[in-house]
């Protein structure tokens, strides 16, 4: 499973050197954005499960997982996860599906439409996104590439819109998240990358809600 997750990573920052976006600064909300929320995935500990149709550069988990190679959907990826709180307890599951232009895999030069779905015994929220490959993971990835294992904080954030600040949108919800709208951020911290693939870092889900009509 480390190996599949690292390797599923290094394909978002492979040949990032001719990367043409350049990451956008953090935009603070709009006044009406009073609700923050930010759940976490501990990478490898929290993930599940990871496929797709891609033929190579990216590994799946479990490896018995059914792959989606040859099919109408291989330029798809399908992803779960356990989701955590600022505190790092358990509070719910996410899945994260994903659309590629085609099914020739993750390289620097696309975007791709993400669909998110947070569950909590609250409630449920719904989310999209475009996500690109980040600059910033480089430094990591260049000195396993050296033949060198790294280690260190590298946050980087992979939501690039639709939203006009670079995040992604809140469409909706079940539960104590009925009616939701809002903006999210998705960013990912490497904290240590090794030559033999075994990748450790965090996922975070930073969620602006939308102050709902008639709340104070």
């Amino acid at each position: 499973m480390k190996k599949s997750i690292a390797l599923l990573l290094f394909g978002l920052v492979l040949g990032i050197g001719g990367m043409w976006w350049v990451q956008r600064p953090d935009a603070p909300p709009p006044a009406s954005q009073v609700g923050f929320i930010e759940f976490t995935i501990k990478i490898p500990e929290d993930v599940l499960s990871l496929t797709h149709g891609f033929a190579g550069g990216i590994g799946r988990t479990p490896d018995t997982i059914a792959s989606l190679e040859n099919s109408e959907i291989s330029h798809m990826l399908g992803f779960t996860a356990r989701i955590r709180d600022t505190d790092g307890t358990l509070v719910g599951l996410a899945s994260e599906l994903e659309i590629f232009p085609d099914d020739k895999g993750i390289r620097p030069g696309i975007s791709w439409k993400t669909d998110w779905t947070v569950n909590t015994p609250q409630g449920t929220l719904f989310m999209y996104e475009e996500e690109g490959v980040p600059a910033a993971h480089l430094p990591a990835f260049a000195s396993v590439v050296a033949g060198k294992n790294w280690t260190g904080s590298l946050p980087a954030q992979v939501s690039v819109g639709p939203h006009p600040s670079g995040r992604g949108i809140i469409i909706g919800g079940t539960g104590i998240y009925e009616g939701a709208t809002g903006t999210f951020v998705e960013k990912v911290e490497l904290r240590s990358l090794t030559t033999e693939g075994e990748l450790r870092g965090v996922m975070y889900l930073q969620i602006y809600l939308d102050k709902k009509e008639g709340e104070k």
